[in-house]
């Protein structure tokens, strides 16, 4: 009972105007006022009956406990808590980050790499749209983070990342793409959605395991992290084997929400227990049964006659 509170608490301002009309009900008796104008009072109290007036008051506090139940009902007192099931979005999404040594260069200021580094901190910010994984390749792939839904991990380990801390050089977005593959079947997904950034042009291998990955239901995007916006076909190429989208670089978050809604159309949904949001009970039924139980001698023949009597 420590945690009583009304969910709607404007109600009870009725209580306001119910205490004035029944306080001047209660003051009011019309035949002892017309009685008193033309009898003395000292000779009024012997002449008249009082059993009238005490029937008439008792109604109306039947009529007010009655009325005060149903306002404080309308206001909506609780004290206890429902769990409320809520639903998480189940899209996997695995980003591949290129970090070879194109990724240096300066057409994107400062260079490519820092600017990707600012899409991705944008997307695991995002806790709306499923969860995210991040793979890293140069001449090899490596697995930053498995799919998880604490993207605030991932954004964590971002800063960290650079080509000198890769032991190989190279440039294999195929085995890359396999890797990210793996994460999505290991997890018990039987699809998901791929986002390459990279500032080189995909190879024909990366192209065919892109079309290979489409057939099993994980798709690929591809995002050049290029300032010049005549691409390589090769680009085009990938995206439309991989069944994803091509999507350009824009110095604002346009890009990532055009890729995040192409993509979620897919998405599916699973139960959160982990999330349940706590909704308060209206106990507000509580209190019609008193409402009615002294309601219940209005139905008398002649009851109400005695308000006004």
């Amino acid at each position: 009972m420590t945690e009583f509170h009304f969910l709607r608490p404007w109600w009870l301002l009725i209580i306001v105007p119910l205490v004035i009309l029944f306080w001047f009900l209660w003051r009011q008796n019309s035949r002892l006022e017309a009685w008193a104008a033309i009898c003395d009072k000292q000779l009024l109290a012997h002449l008249v009956q009082t059993k009238g007036q005490g029937r008439q008051r008792g109604a109306l506090s039947f009529l007010f406990i009655s009325a005060l139940s149903m306002v404080i009902s309308l206001a909506g007192p609780t004290w206890s808590r429902l769990p409320m099931p809520s639903y998480q979005q189940v899209q996997p999404r695995v980003l591949i980050l290129d970090m070879s040594d194109a990724m240096l260069a300066k057409d994107l200021p400062p260079d490519r790499l820092t600017r990707a580094k600012f899409k991705l901190h944008d997307l695991f910010k995002r806790r709306d749209v499923g969860q995210f994984a991040l793979v890293v390749y140069s001449g090899e792939p490596f697995v930053v983070s498995p799919l998880t839904d604490d993207g605030k991990t991932i954004d964590a380990l971002l800063s960290a990342l650079n080509p000198e801390i890769m032991p190989v050089e190279g440039q294999r977005l195929d085995t890359a793409l396999e890797e990210a593959a793996q994460l999505i079947n290991h997890a018990g997904f039987k699809q998901g959605q791929l986002l390459i950034l990279t500032g080189e042009s995909p190879s024909r291998a990366a192209i065919a395991v892109a079309k290979k990955l489409a057939a099993r239901q994980i798709y690929t995007s591809i995002m050049p992290m290029l300032a010049n916006n005549s691409l390589n076909p090769l680009f085009k190429d990938l995206a439309s084997a991989g069944q994803g989208q091509l999507v350009p670089f824009a110095d604002t978050s346009m890009d990532l929400e055009h890729w995040l809604k192409a993509t979620t159309q897919s998405a599916q949904y699973n139960l959160s227990k982990e999330n349940d949001i706590p909704l308060w009970r209206d106990e507000g039924r509580w209190f019609l049964l008193p409402a009615l139980i002294f309601l219940m001698p209005v139905f008398r023949r002649g009851w109400l006659q005695r308000i006004s009597s």
